[in-house]
């Protein structure tokens, strides 16, 4: 489709070449039209003097015409200027004619028709009638009007060229005015752009007037659809987490109890619950990238993360240090806030427990997803035990205060963003928990 600033430079150039070829054709005109006017004086003295070159003789009535008191210039063959004299029996021309015959006109003045003269000139006449001894006398003179003429076509080309020229200029003019005047609409869809990135949660409403309903109809449409993501997306939570501990149960009977009444029914309930559990994360997996959509439930690292902190802090408040290490990343990420406030929070509050005096946090936003990695100066975790440990309710230490869900939450959390959990005892001492979650765009589920 043609753009609209294509649309309105074609229609200006239109608009303003047809109204300003008809200008210049009536100016053409209007000067065509004042030179004739300015030529009749000039032609009306030519027959005066003209009529004073023809002498009367008395005695004889006759009347000739006196060559010596006519303008040289009719003299000159084909010089552009000609006249016919014409009497009752006499008839004279000028030599300037040749052998072209100038006829009269059917009425005196100015003729408004051009005829073709000697060498193809242009001429314009003038008629008049004059008395001398009671005779009547018709002079003709003519004009070669072919140099006004090309005067006119070349005064009409160069206006149509400068004309062109200034609407060229005006295009580019208006081409500019336009492209300012849309500035407004770059911005919004600048706006947009960051919208959808998660960048900014509504438009700027200090627009131009013309671009307010337009921006406020995004705004509530936006506000609206966020609430209607956050409303699917906590009953489809809700449901998902009602599921599963109730399947939870049913398998664990089945490994156990069915197991050994019915082997072949145990596998086939196994199969089934685990088609469940599968279509439950996947249910939830959606429902989170929803939600990761909407620009207001981004994560934000340098706004969330030091509230979380200073939570933290005044739960544990016996001299642990907790330290941020290598700084936050200063944008907004593609991941729910209210996962990553729960994962980050579960992940701190064990290290927490455990550490002596120090845990740090670490998040490093890479190309393909986000790098968390907690550790703390604790005992750390047996090998042998650290896949259990990533089951809900799994405690180690029974002194300990808790209810053994912080690293289950973590790794179903892990698990629905298709991430990766790493558990790793460090040399020196404690406990080192690596988390990579990638991006939307890169996970199975976003083309599901």
């Amino acid at each position: 489709m043609i753009s609209m600033k294509r649309q309105l430079g074609i229609g200006l150039f239109i608009s303003l070449f047809i109204p300003g070829a008809l200008m210049g054709e009536i100016a053409i005109w209007w000067l065509d039209q004042r030179q004739r006017t300015s030529l009749i004086t000039s032609l009306h003295s030519e027959t005066i003097n003209i009529l004073a070159a023809l002498n009367h003789l008395p005695e004889s009535k006759k009347i000739y015409l006196n060559q010596q008191a006519i303008n040289p210039i009719y003299h000159r063959p084909f010089s552009g200027h000609y006249f016919i004299i014409s009497l009752k029996d006499t008839y004279w021309r000028s030599r300037s004619l040749w052998d072209f015959q100038l006829k009269e006109l059917e009425k005196d003045g100015l003729s408004i028709d051009l005829i073709l003269g000697p060498q193809r000139q242009k001429l314009l006449r003038y008629q008049a009638h004059y008395q001398i001894a009671n005779q009547p006398i018709t002079i003709v003179v003519a004009l070669d009007y072919a140099p006004q003429l090309e005067d006119f076509t070349y005064i009409k080309a160069r206006g149509i060229l400068l004309w062109i020229f200034i609407l060229v200029f005006l295009a580019l003019l208006q081409q500019w005015l336009i492209r300012r005047g849309l500035t407004p609409l770059h911005l919004v869809h600048q706006q947009l752009a960051q919208f959808r990135d998660g960048q900014r949660t509504m438009l700027d409403t200090d627009v131009v007037e013309e671009l307010k309903p337009l921006v406020n109809e995004v705004n509530r449409l936006q506000d609206y659809t966020e609430r209607q993501l956050r409303r699917s997306r906590h009953a489809v939570g809700d449901l998902s987490h009602g599921l599963k501990t109730p399947l939870s149960v049913v398998k664990n009977q089945c490994q156990t109890q069915l197991q050994n009444i019915d082997p072949d029914l145990a596998k086939n309930m196994s199969e089934q619950i685990q088609q469940m559990e599968s279509s439950i994360k996947r249910a939830l997996g959606r429902a989170r990238i929803a939600a990761e959509f909407a620009p207001k439930n981004r994560f934000i690292p340098t706004e969330d993360v030091p509230l979380l902190l200073r939570t933290l802090r005044q739960a544990y408040d016996h001299g642990l240090e907790l330290k941020i290490e290598r700084g936050l990343p200063n944008k907004s990420l593609p991941f729910d806030r209210d996962d990553m406030l729960e994962l980050l929070g579960n992940l701190l509050d064990n290290a927490c427990k455990w550490a002596d005096r120090l845990v740090c946090l670490t998040l490093e936003s890479q190309s393909k997803g986000l790098m968390i990695t907690v550790t703390d100066d604790g005992p750390g975790i047996d090998p042998i035990y650290q896949k259990t440990m990533l089951e809900r309710g799994t405690r180690l230490d029974q002194q300990v205060p808790g209810q053994g869900f912080g690293l289950g939450i973590v790794n179903d959390l892990v698990e629905a963003y298709e991430g990766e959990l790493f558990l790793n005892n460090k040399s020196e001492g404690g406990l080192q928990v690596r988390v990579f979650l990638p991006l939307p765009s890169l996970r199975k589920t976003t083309s599901s």
